[in-house]
Parts: structure tokens; C-alpha cells; sequence
């Protein structure tokens, strides 16, 4: 998984932020995984029942549909990605789950829905692929299609402190992924406008938070 290397186009529309077109093998090797996570992400996202939910770079989906369990049945969750490969496994997965969720195929930094749409948006482990120009665009798009007193929750990679750990996940990860801090997020945030910025542990190895406020 050296380097985190994908395609960058997708169908339909382009970006020149990374596109994962191989979603069964993500799903296969990183799935099981990522859902050993969602229930901390859930619990920080702190969504209520009948909240409206933004699934950022959803994936294949199954954070997805843990927040809609914690949204309940008069809530709703839409999951965007610009990989139609993870759109269609994410919405076997909800399928199989027995959950409704819309999932669509969706650019970050180019999102075509009416301001104030949600009360929560979430990304997880997908800022980093988008290029340092484009994350201000994402940023704002997520402060604009959020609600006054909607919240954003950002999840993402965090290298370890200790030199063999940091050393161990180079070797894994490889350099790019090595360069991720999810700190240095807090400065486009509050430039998208968002308040009361913190960051924090996930209490899961490699993962941190920032979560931000539209003001009410």
C-alpha cells in the first residue's frame, strides 16, 4: 500500500484530488477494520435521532450506515464519493444491512446541494487524498451546506509519536501518508469559517479528530 497511489479521474466528472477505483480489494483488506473504528467516530459525531448526516469520501459505506443507526428512522445519511467503484459497494453493503441510505457518486470540493442541508457532516480517512489547493474548497463546502449549529467531524490518519512507531508505519503506510496530520486541518477550518475547532483522540492507534461549529 506504499504511497497511496490511485487513479485520479472518475466517471462523469474529474478531480484532481486521488480516486480509489478498487473498491472490492479496499473493501476486503480495509473494511473489517475501519468498522472496528466506527463506533468511537459515532460517539464523537454525538448525532441525534432525526438529524440529517454528510458522509464526505463515504468509501464503501459502512460509516455510513452506523450513523444512520444513530440517526434513526426520521433522520437520513447521504454518502458521496467521486469512486462509482466504492458507490456500488457501499450500497451493496447498505442493501445487505437492510439500511436506507443514499449514496451517490460526488466530488468534495464541488458539492451541488442548498446550503444548510445538514446538521452533521463527517469525513473519514478521506481529506488526505484530496490536494492541499482543493481542501479549502472542501472545507467550505462543508461549512455551507451545514445548518447554524451544525457540527463537522473530520477523522483521519495521524502518525505515530515514538521513532520506531513512526518508523514501522513509513515502512506500511510509505512517505505520503507519513506527511498527514490531522491538526494541520484546524487552520482551513476556522478560515471556512467554523468555530470552536478541537482535536482530540479517536482512541484508536493512528486515528485523530478535528471537529468544528457553525455558529448558531
Amino acid at each position: 500500500m506504499r504511497d497511496h497511489c490511485h487513479s485520479k479521474t472518475h466517471h462523469g466528472e474529474t478531480t484532481r484530488g486521488h480516486v480509489i477505483h478498487w473498491a472490492p480489494l479496499y473493501e476486503g483488506v480495509f473494511g473489517r477494520l475501519l468498522r472496528r473504528t466506527h463506533g468511537a467516530v459515532v460517539d464523537l459525531a454525538a448525532s441525534s435521532t432525526g438529524e440529517r448526516v454528510l458522509d464526505v469520501g463515504c468509501g464503501t459505506g459502512s460509516l455510513a450506515v452506523a450513523l444512520k443507526g444513530a440517526v434513526g428512522p426520521t433522520g437520513s445519511v447521504l454518502g458521496i464519493d467521486a469512486s462509482p467503484e466504492m458507490i456500488d459497494v457501499a450500497r451493496r453493503n447498505a442493501s445487505k444491512a437492510g439500511v436506507a441510505v443514499d449514496f451517490q457518486v460526488g466530488l468534495g470540493e464541488a458539492i451541488p446541494l442548498a446550503n444548510g442541508t445538514f446538521d452533521l457532516v463527517v469525513s473519514q480517512l478521506a481529506i488526505h487524498h484530496f490536494p492541499d489547493d482543493l481542501k479549502p474548497s472542501a472545507f467550505g463546502e462543508m461549512y455551507r451546506l451545514l445548518k447554524p449549529g451544525g457540527r463537522c467531524l473530520i477523522v483521519d490518519f495521524e502518525p505515530p509519536k515514538s521513532v520506531l512507531g513512526r518508523l514501522v508505519a513509513w515502512i506500511v503506510l510509505g512517505r505520503v501518508m507519513m506527511r498527514i496530520n490531522v491538526a494541520d486541518y484546524r487552520t482551513l477550518l476556522e478560515n471556512a469559517g467554523f468555530t470552536r475547532v478541537e482535536t482530540g483522540q479517536t482512541g484508536h492507534r493512528l486515528l485523530s479528530y478535528i471537529r468544528g461549529h457553525v455558529a448558531k
